[in-house]
């Protein structure tokens, strides 16, 4: 049999767990302009979910007759929104854009739609051209939904694409968005003094998943391969993956690969083993490496505690006052690198982040 997990980032899992009523209020938004889930913000830490998410998203709504554009907002992204709109819109239309005079595209290739001579410079701008397009798709009853994942800081074509699609929906037009980004993406947007509008879009966190979830998906499927499985060693198993969803893909994969008739403690062992080393390379070491020489010395500071870190300590060992910690702990937390989990106290967002940290101080001395 297949193996049926899929930890690679950027694909569509098989198992996606916890996530259904985000899809069906995200879903049933489309035909309720009204909803507030019509403009989405899903926030997620690496490894979160967020990709699995969109691309489930996008799969579903592949089904509608609509225009969906979906992409990485990476440097210059609005000709890429053009030329994707471009290629969804009815071949009967398109000769009713004299205006648009030619759509870029990132292959350098370019769709004429008329001389560009004597053409007006205003009918070169993005929302000119969209909305062009979007007169189009209203005339045909066509929706947009607009996927973004891993969402970039406030760009100048950010700040372009979300004033313009508010002006969108404020001139009635049939659209909608789901953003998903990292925890200081999306705060560096919401703080944007431009961009006030997104501060009223529906917000999502994801946060872990229930473990009894986790429990009851790893029964489900690791015993269609070995039916007499302990229930206790999954349980198990399921508790270390402290509901993060790239480690319960990880883990799930190696326990696949590695159990034949049963699952032994050795088994579970030497999975979690192989599930921890890609955890620490495509997940704890960009953390690590995105962070500041002082972001660091804080995490780190923060690792000979096993499950929650005292501010008090954390001072001590930095030698620092209140003042100090207190605004790294807060750039830490907006970052989703820490979280708070009671007054006073700090925990690793990551699972297992204590013990890459101790490897990480243990190669640098």
């Amino acid at each position: 049999m297949k193996n049926p997990f899929n930890p690679s980032f950027g694909k569509q899992p098989e198992l996606f767990l916890g996530r259904a009523d985000i899809k069906r209020f995200i879903l049933e938004s489309v035909d309720n302009q009204n909803s507030p889930w019509a403009t989405t913000l899903v926030v997620g830490v690496r490894g979160s979910g967020k990709t699995s998410l969109l691309a489930s998203i996008h799969s579903m709504l592949k089904e509608q007759d609509m225009v969906i554009v979906a992409m990485t907002p990476e440097g210059s992204f609005l000709d890429d929104i053009l030329g994707q709109i471009y290629r969804q819109l009815p071949k009967s239309k398109l000769s009713s854009l004299p205006t648009l005079k030619s759509i870029k595209i990132p292959t350098v290739v370019e769709l004429g739609l008329g001389s560009q001579d004597g053409s007006p410079e205003y009918t070169r701008t993005f929302r000119y051209q969209i909305t062009e397009m979007m007169e189009l798709l209203k005339a045909k009853s066509k929706h947009t939904m607009f996927l973004f994942d891993e969402a970039q800081k406030h760009t100048a074509d950010m700040r372009t694409f979300i004033s313009t699609y508010q002006h969108l929906l404020m001139e009635g037009f049939s659209v909608s968005m789901v953003m998903a980004g990292l925890p200081a993406v999306i705060s560096d947007l919401l703080n944007d003094d431009v961009l006030t509008f997104i501060r009223r879009a529906k917000r999502i966190e994801l946060e872990n998943v229930d473990l009894s979830l986790v429990s009851l998906d790893y029964k489900k499927v690791l015993k269609t391969k070995a039916p007499n499985l302990s229930d206790a060693l999954i349980d198990a198993a399921a508790n270390y993956t402290c509901g993060y969803p790239y480690l319960f893909q990880l883990l799930g994969y190696y326990l696949w690969e590695n159990i034949n008739t049963e699952l032994s403690e050795e088994i579970l062992n030497e999975s979690l083993i192989e599930a921890k080393a890609e955890l620490f390379r495509n997940v704890h070491q960009l953390v690590f490496s995105d962070l500041s020489g002082k972001d660091r010395e804080f995490i780190l500071a923060m690792s000979d505690d096993d499950n929650y870190s005292k501010i008090s300590d954390i001072m001590n060992r930095l030698g620092k006052d209140k003042g100090y910690v207190s605004r790294y702990r807060e750039r830490l937390i907006t970052s989703g690198v820490i979280k708070s989990v009671g007054h006073g106290l700090l925990a690793y967002t990551y699972p297992f982040m204590a013990e890459f940290l101790q490897k990480k101080r243990y190669l640098i001395q």
